[in-house]
């Protein structure tokens, strides 16, 4: 059954699409954790929703709270339009507790100038249905 959210935003043309989302390590590290009786690490941050962005993206700061091991590197191309090699993490994205992704590929981005912590492209969103409602102030997300 899909399972839609609805975020209403008073300022959406000022400060974009955006959303609280959880995020873990991917679910094959969370395993792992609960074999070894080990806490499980989470932080909820504030996604903007970025159509322009064909990979998730996730701040410094989520990486290092949730010490994640980068699983390779990849090279991407910015609004800079250079080239960048950035580091590549699995991780688990949720919208609330029945509706997560256990295993997205994200990069790491220098978000510390901006109020976000993640950035979700176009890889999320192709499970998906975005719908933006410019005049109700409204995004919808439906997976």
């Amino acid at each position: 059954m899909a399972r839609s959210f609805t975020f209403n935003l008073p300022r959406l043309r000022e400060s974009g699409p955006t959303c609280q989302v959880v995020i873990k390590p991917s679910e094959p590290v969370i395993e792992k954790f609960k074999s070894e009786n080990k806490k499980i690490p989470r932080v909820s941050v504030l996604a903007l929703i970025d159509t322009g962005a064909s990979t998730t993206a996730v701040s410094h700061r989520v990486v290092k709270k949730l010490k994640l091991v980068p699983r390779g590197t990849v090279q991407v191309y910015t609004s800079h339009k250079k080239p960048e090699i950035r580091n590549e993490f699995d991780i688990s994205l949720a919208f609330d507790a029945r509706t997560c992704l256990t295993i997205v590929k994200v990069l790491d981005a220098s978000l510390q100038n901006h109020d976000i912590d993640c950035l979700i492209g176009r890889d999320v969103l192709d499970h998906g249905v975005l719908t933006y409602n410019g005049p109700k102030k409204q995004v919808r997300l439906t997976f």
